[in-house]
């Protein structure tokens, strides 16, 4: 239905897609994994309707959530006292600053652990490294899911 296609439009990707949220621990397993929305829901929505945010509330104070360039939510995390840890941003200057560099170096280190589980699960099994039959949608939470857990098994 038209309907369903502009809640799963993406307009940074450019067609219909699912968006989803997953936690990563030190270690490097998932351990959140939020339902899939429509792809036109904003990562900071996203983070809102996930349940994430009650669970932050039981990391002490101080401690840093690191989050991809675009999640707005530092204010969310007030209450619990965290430290959005975000890559800096270039923008429209023509080099960062050493600060920004070393920093964002830092980050990396960390980030690429969060993309290899984000790779885990969409090449392992191969259900979500390409389009998805609209008649799979009403499983795909639970694929989704599945594959998540899986991938932690695997690692």
């Amino acid at each position: 239905s038209l309907s369903q296609q502009s809640q799963l439009y993406s307009s940074y990707k450019s067609h219909c897609t699912v968006k989803g949220l997953i936690g990563i621990a030190p270690s490097g397993a998932i351990s959140f994994i939020s339902a899939l929305y429509g792809g036109s829901i904003s990562d900071r929505q996203l983070v809102i309707e996930s349940g994430l945010l009650p669970l932050l509330s039981n990391i002490p104070p101080g401690k840093n959530v690191m989050a991809d360039r675009g999640f707005e939510i530092q204010d969310l995390l007030v209450k619990p006292q965290l430290i959005l840890n975000l890559p800096p941003f270039k923008g429209s200057k023509a080099s960062m600053p050493v600060a920004d560099v070393i920093k964002t170096q830092k980050i990396a280190s960390v980030r690429i652990h969060v993309e290899r589980a984000i790779g885990r699960v969409k090449s392992r099994f191969h259900i979500f490294d390409k389009d998805i039959p609209l008649t799979v949608l009403g499983s795909i939470n639970q694929m989704w899911s599945i594959c998540c857990m899986l991938s932690n098994l695997f690692g």
